[in-house]
């Protein structure tokens, strides 16, 4: 069984057609089932939890909810394979707003949770952003968040959990390997430890592939390490056109089952099982 959990409606709106070019996609790819999971602050009802409303004027695109849920519940009652989820970033100062608004009833199937800001930082947008920073420092503010999102249980699945490599920048020191220790292996067992505390999975993200650092997220060690305390992992492409949805599958595949996985977690109205991976 093959799953996309990581699709993004935002560029060409919220319409039946433009759903149907996503899962006409995944069918044509051999992709059993998709998540459609836009962005949070996409809503206007979301939107404030960002906490950053000039980037929200520029790139939001001021959907409602209702419209939104209503969508991809008309294509489940048409029989099509498609989840209902919703990607918000994780933003300290507004965690306990996210988690009240999940309590609200909405009929989702999961909940991504992802770390993109690091203060006032959008360290995945521009590479030019990476002039001059500290990247020990890049590292360690990234990883404290992404444990406090893993910890809280307030998602599903941790979003591409090293998206931080994004542009290619590494340690220095740290780096995987057999034996080796340092900042990283550190880092990663943090955030698997509290993946597996919270019952948490860990998205498994073909994302990085189509990025400058060129490599599947999670980086392999962090996925050894997550497979050996038993973190549950989603497949994922993070597609923003149809032509990304399932891109690379073949390598994402093999990346996971080098890791020591072969089951990935299908998610229904927040609730997990195992089902193995084709």
């Amino acid at each position: 069984m093959l799953v996309d959990y990581h699709v993004h409606l935002e560029r060409a709106g919220l319409s039946r057609a433009n759903a149907m070019r996503f899962v006409d996609r995944a069918l044509a790819n051999g992709v059993w089932e998709i998540a459609f999971t836009e962005h949070a602050y996409n809503f206007v009802e979301c939107a404030p939890m960002l906490e950053r409303p000039n980037y929200v004027k520029e790139h939001g695109h001021g959907f409602r909810l209702d419209d939104y849920i209503s969508l991809i519940e008309d294509m489940k009652a048409e029989g099509l394979s498609v989840k209902l989820g919703i990607e918000f970033d994780y933003i300290d100062e507004t965690i306990e707003d996210v988690a009240d608004f999940l309590e609200e009833g909405h009929p989702w199937d999961l909940v991504i949770g992802s770390v993109h800001w690091i203060g006032e930082w959008g360290f995945d947008i521009d590479p030019t952003s990476w002039n001059d920073v500290d990247v020990e420092w890049a590292y360690s503010a990234y990883f404290e968040r992404v444990c406090r999102a893993a910890r809280s249980g307030v998602f599903d699945v941790i979003g591409h959990p090293d998206v931080i490599k994004v542009f290619g920048a590494r340690l220095a020191t740290g780096l995987e390997g057999p034996g080796e220790e340092g900042p990283l292996r550190g880092y990663y067992d943090a955030l698997t430890a509290a993946a597996a505390s919270s019952g948490t999975c860990l998205e498994v993200s073909s994302a990085g592939l189509r990025r400058p650092v060129d490599e599947a997220y999670p980086a392999m060690t962090l996925l050894k390490m997550a497979c050996e305390r038993g973190v549950g992992i989603t497949l994922a492409s993070d597609a923003h056109e149809p032509e990304e949805v399932a891109s690379r599958y073949d390598e994402l595949v093999s990346w996971a089952r080098e890791a020591g996985y072969t089951k990935l977690t299908i998610l229904d109205q927040r609730t997990g099982r195992q089902a193995a991976m084709g």
